[in-house]
């Protein structure tokens, strides 16, 4: 008779330890589901947020209007940027340190252009930024793809 009790509680036990093991392997892949998707809804975020501040950026007339109101709009784009580049770094590596470079350029390019104003200096500004906005631009349209 103990030999039978034994057996009974030895299989409950497994029986436990077996659906124990299946529940939190789903919930497992419940949680990693749901991280997924709210990465992937932060990474989207960013991408829309960098896209309108690309486009407040793009309505900036650096001949006309200089380099403090190219400064303010690139900014928004720096902090967008980075945002993005934070969320979206280990997908699209390439990309982000291609529009991190731009950015860049055009950070010397403004520095530049307000340390000695010509049309020269706010040419390279306004080059600057048509080339950011462009390598900015396919980026957000990459990410929102996936989106």
């Amino acid at each position: 008779m103990r030999r039978k009790c034994a057996a009974g509680i030895g299989a409950v036990v497994v029986a436990l330890a077996i659906a124990a093991c299946s529940d939190s392997g789903s919930s497992s892949t419940a949680a990693s589901s749901s991280a997924a998707a709210s990465s992937s809804a932060v990474v989207c975020q960013a991408a829309d947020n960098l896209r309108m501040s690309l486009d407040a950026l793009s309505d900036v007339q650096p001949v006309q209007q200089g380099t403090d109101a190219v400064r303010q709009a690139f900014g928004s784009v720096k902090s967008d940027l980075a945002q993005l580049a934070t969320a979206a770094r280990d997908q699209y590596t390439d990309e982000v340190d291609r529009v991190q470079a731009d950015a860049d350029s055009v950070q010397t390019a403004i520095d530049t252009a307000q340390g000695a104003p010509s049309a020269q200096t706010l040419g390279a500004v306004a080059s600057a930024v048509d080339v950011l906005l462009r390598d900015a631009r396919a980026l957000v349209d990459k990410v929102r793809a996936s989106c």
